[in-house]
């Protein structure tokens, strides 16, 4: 059962004048606290995947029923995943690169898998042209692209799921950073902050695959990284995160719509949130995992919170 927290969105909202209106409340708890883990909806139904544990990423794999308000166990991944991408498309839940387990430790991956839902089992899929790891995987079209990573390569991983084969497209300078949030809206692709090298930036880049076109929107109010996103009526909505330091977990909330001249501060989180997860479902946004310190200490401070917003007269 869920138990509100309107006091504390009601001062979030009393606290800043532009600040929109919503309600955070309490969902049923992940089986397994973690950050950094993939989160993705199909069917009326919310699955997520990996995370970061204490000493390797995690495997666990759970789908959530909103009747029931419940978090039911599948079939773990192949292998430990964190802060890699991941996505559905085609009946298929897609995991790429992140963090794994190999022969030399933890490192990021090349790998690609995906999962049936008609057979509930997961199978090998062809391996990225290169590791990645802390990147988005966006599903646009018939298509998934890989944005984003460890260091600025200017390349973007495009994967075609018939051929089960990928190419690679240049991008920017500055647009392949990791940690960035990635959505896709009406067939265009939206990459808010992440870091570049040691920097937080507060950039907004916009990719057109149709056109092949690379744009900016507005800038972001902070630097920000690791922040989960989510898409709701048209409107692309930024959750906690890190701050310019990388060390500072936040619990602001932002949205913007494309066409606004700026973002807009939204009902701030029920407490900081980083590395989470986010996916829309019955017109409210749940946030999904996730941790309240950043860096080396995400596996020490991750949560098994859901926690759903929802955005009342908006």
């Amino acid at each position: 059962m869920r138990f509100s927290v309107l006091f504390l969105s009601l001062l979030a909202f009393l606290g800043s004048p532009a600040a929109g209106q919503g309600v955070w409340e309490a969902a049923a708890r992940l089986d397994a606290s973690r950050a950094g883990l993939g989160v993705v909806i199909h069917d009326g139904r919310i699955y997520a995947a990996g995370g970061s544990g204490l000493t390797d990423p995690r495997d666990e794999f759970e789908s959530y029923d909103a009747a029931l308000d419940r978090w039911f166990p599948e079939t773990p991944l192949p292998r430990g995943l964190e802060r890699f991408g991941m996505t559905a498309i085609n009946d298929r839940i897609y995991a790429a690169g992140g963090y794994a387990r190999g022969e030399d430790g933890v490192a990021p991956s090349a790998a690609v898998w995906s999962w049936s839902f008609a057979g509930n089992i997961w199978q090998s899929e062809a391996a990225m042209p290169a590791a990645k790891a802390d990147l988005a995987l966006v599903a646009v079209g018939s298509s998934l692209y890989a944005f984003g990573g460890l260091t600025d390569d200017a390349s973007v991983f495009v994967f075609d799921p018939e051929a089960r084969s990928w190419e690679t497209i240049e991008a920017p300078a500055g647009v392949t950073r990791r940690g960035m949030s990635a959505a896709e809206l009406d067939g265009v692709v939206y990459l808010a902050g992440g870091r570049l090298d040691t920097e937080t930036v507060i950039r907004v880049d916009i990719y057109d695959p149709e056109t092949d076109a690379w744009s900016r929107g507005p800038d972001l109010p902070a630097p920000r990284s690791g922040a989960a996103i989510a898409v709701l009526d048209g409107r692309i909505h930024l959750l906690g995160g890190r701050g310019a330091d990388a060390r500072e977990t936040l619990q602001t909330h932002l949205s913007w719509q494309p066409g606004e001249a700026a973002w807009r501060e939204e009902a701030m989180l029920p407490a900081p949130r980083t590395g989470g997860g986010a996916a829309v479902l019955n017109q409210q946004i749940y946030l999904i995992g996730g941790g309240s310190g950043g860096g080396f200490l995400a596996p020490f401070t991750a949560l098994d919170t859901t926690d759903v917003f929802d955005p009342a007269s908006e």
